[in-house]
């Protein structure tokens, strides 16, 4: 309903309306549309950059983008304050910005290593 509106999503589903990926990826329903042939493989690699990413970043930001919505711009605001001043004291946030420095790849998520 946020992405189509009231009127698009009642027709969808009072009209069973089936769209194919083009369509989907016109009205915002996905982000990227693959080949069948490179299905595969675009998965693993956007699990693996998820899975490569500073963990505790991500959670912060998607739970930040979910509230969003039921909050004011100012409460958005101090939500994005208080998640960006806990990232920002993380291991991860050190390791990016010395990865940044000393130009290499960031080897995020080490801290995870001592509770396997």
């Amino acid at each position: 309903v946020q992405l189509m509106g009231v009127a698009r999503t009642m027709d969808f589903f009072i009209n069973k309306k089936i769209v194919g990926a083009d369509e989907a990826l016109d009205l915002g329903l996905v982000h990227e549309v693959v080949d069948d042939e490179s299905l595969e493989a675009r998965v693993m690699e956007m699990a693996t950059e998820i899975a490569n990413g500073p963990q505790v970043a991500i959670r912060l930001l998607k739970r930040s983008i979910y509230n969003a919505g039921d909050m004011t711009f100012e409460q958005s605001l101090d939500e994005i304050a208080s998640k960006t001043a806990i990232s920002d004291h993380h291991p991860d946030a050190r390791e990016g910005a010395t990865a940044f420095r000393e130009k290499r790849q960031p080897t995020f998520n080490a801290w995870l290593e001592r509770y396997r």
